[in-house]
């Protein structure tokens, strides 16, 4: 059953709603809590990663309309912190599992196939990094040491 298909059915039963869930897919570890540039060197990280992997991982045609790439934000004992993550359709992901038609199986599997394919992806690579701290240190003044941080212990 195509997407579009599962759209009308869910909204002729009256379940118009998406059952989203989402995939953490991971971060580089740039920003680091406790460092007093940590939200901006986050922000930066994460705008780095997400052109990252709409660059490198395009999601397929067949998966654009029940899946995207976004920053979420995790909630900590110590501070929040951000991961990139990739929202899906898992009420429509898990019911081509369940399906009896082969191409549905089939969507299913390269769904799975797709998304180990860019869990992979080493977002802690000297290339990356390297990419992180340079859009970091075009957007601070170096002249004025905003690139230097002092945490004052309490």
């Amino acid at each position: 059953m195509d997407f579009i298909k599962y759209l009308i059915f869910k909204r002729l039963i009256n379940l118009n709603q998406f059952i989203m869930d989402y995939l953490v897919l991971g971060s580089n570890g740039f920003a680091q809590m406790g460092d007093s540039a940590f939200y901006n060197k986050l922000k930066i990280e994460m705008r780095v990663l997400l052109d990252y992997f709409h660059r490198n991982f395009p999601i397929p045609r067949k998966f654009k309309t029940m899946t995207y790439y976004a920053v979420k934000t995790f909630h900590h004992d110590f501070g929040d912190y951000q991961e990139i993550v990739l929202w899906y359709d898992r009420d429509y992901i898990d019911s081509l599992e369940d399906s009896e038609i082969e191409s549905d199986i089939e969507i299913f599997d390269v769904f799975w196939s797709w998304f180990r394919v860019i869990e992979s992806a080493d977002l802690e690579s000297d290339q990356l990094t390297d990419q992180i701290n340079e859009a970091y240190f075009k957007s601070v003044d170096v002249s004025k040491g905003e690139h230097l941080s002092v945490s004052v212990a309490s």
